[in-house]
């Protein structure tokens, strides 16, 4: 279900929400701009089809009507966001700078987070001059945002699709021996498994698992020639719960057996090793 929303007073053109725990999850869109802190703990936030990671500090503009939700991927007790929204006349401002799938993190500049503090409490507390102030600050704020989106020119959304993908092959390399599964390797990197798997095929040419398959044949290559283990062993020891599995697919990799691969490839690393001793 989505929800179109208006979180707006009716004598007032801007609000400050403060968010916490569950409270954002529900998924919505709307015709006004919404500047979002992550005062603490982290987040999933879906902007569409796209998903990013947030944490303590991060910042994003939302300047157009689609549909995204966030959320909290840490204790629920431990997540807060504070929630500057305001209608689009309100301030005058090229939003088209600002770029949701980018989060900035604020976290040490204090210029910005003290806005968005005085914000915060000058909503909260309604002096005299509060639409001044608000206006005043939601201008420093999205002026400094802009300055540092136009001097991190070399992030760019694609990069952060690699680094998910960065992410899950690390996850990988480091625990291919254990039974781990797609949902599993999502997990750490803290995004969905069908997201994750349409951004590793899209950089990697290959499937999620697929990958792990590969590597895990390839790990067991080494085993195969420079040891005297087993086939089952080296199986067993790369992370095939099944021999005949293993076998499948070595043979799916490799057009050959895993024993026909080892007698080609042994002999000429006994050699090779004989001929680096003799040099010695």
């Amino acid at each position: 279900m989505i929800f179109n929303i208006n979180m707006f007073e009716s004598e007032k053109p801007y609000a400050v929400v403060l968010g916490k725990g569950y409270e954002s999850i529900l998924t919505h869109k709307h015709e006004f701009i919404e500047i979002t802190y992550v005062e603490s703990g982290s987040a999933m936030h879906k902007l569409g089809s796209d998903i990013v990671n947030l944490k303590k500090g991060d910042i994003f503009v939302i300047a157009d009507d689609r549909e995204h939700s966030i959320r909290p991927t840490c204790e629920e007790n431990e997540f807060r966001i504070i929630n500057l929204i305001f209608l689009r006349n309100f301030a005058d401002f090229d939003f088209k700078v600002f770029n949701p799938l980018i989060p900035i993190n604020v976290a040490h500049n204090r210029e910005i987070t003290d806005h968005i503090e005085l914000a915060k409490n000058s909503y909260e507390t309604r002096g005299k001059y509060v639409d001044e102030t608000i206006k005043g600050c939601i201008y420093v704020i999205m002026s400094k945002l802009g300055e540092l989106y136009a001097s991190d020119g070399a992030k760019t959304t694609k990069n952060y699709k690699v680094a998910y993908v960065s992410s899950a092959v690390d996850y990988i390399t480091e625990n291919f021996n254990k039974k781990i599964s797609l949902e599993d390797v999502a997990s750490y990197v803290g995004i969905t498994s069908g997201y994750l798997q349409r951004i590793f095929h899209k950089e990697r040419k290959t499937s999620v698992i697929e990958f792990l398959l590969r590597y895990r044949i390839e790990q067991s290559c080494k085993l195969l020639i420079e040891t005297e283990k087993t086939i089952a062993a080296i199986s067993e020891e790369v992370g095939f719960s099944d021999i005949k599995n293993y076998h499948y697919v070595f043979k799916r990799v490799f057009g050959i057996t895993p024993n026909i691969y080892r007698q080609t490839h042994r002999n000429k690393f006994v050699t090779a090793m004989e001929e680096r001793c003799r040099i010695q």
